[in-house]
């Protein structure tokens, strides 16, 4: 079990930060609890986002918006055949969507699941950096 996502399982059902490709071709980090019951096998996103790399000059950055945009909604709703993949996040990862969320509503009390004690909330500035390094780490494989 990773402390950071915290993966949980309860009545056939497992919450973790995710990383999703839809059949649409949409990537989106959210927290996802997976629910297989007689209502059919589906994941339930919970404050999902959209990373968008942009370039920079000569340096690689992100964009972060809300998946929904023009919904108040933070909680939806994914049948499981919409999904062509879904993979746990890292704790880098987990922390960036922890700061993207606090990003887009400055309002919203910081998740349970990280904080400070688990590692440090950075910067805008530090979590692109951050963020760079992960990029960099794909382009190399």
């Amino acid at each position: 079990m990773n402390l950071l996502t915290s993966t949980y399982e309860t009545n056939n059902m497992t919450e973790f930060l995710a990383a999703l490709k839809l059949v649409s071709g949409e990537e989106v980090l959210s927290q996802v609890t997976h629910v297989e019951d007689e209502a059919g096998d589906y994941f339930i996103l919970d404050n999902p986002i959209v990373v968008e790399e942009v370039q920079l000059g000569n340096k690689v950055g992100a964009k972060v918006s809300p998946w929904m945009r023009f919904s108040r909604e933070e909680t939806f709703i994914i049948p499981k055949d919409k999904l062509i993949t879904v993979v746990e996040c890292d704790s880098e990862v987990a922390i960036f969507y922890e700061i993207s969320l606090q990003k887009i509503d400055p309002e919203r009390e910081p998740s349970e699941q990280i904080n400070r004690s688990m590692g440090h909330l950075s910067t805008v500035d530090q979590a692109r950096e951050t963020l760079e390094q992960i990029f960099k780490k794909k382009d190399k494989l």
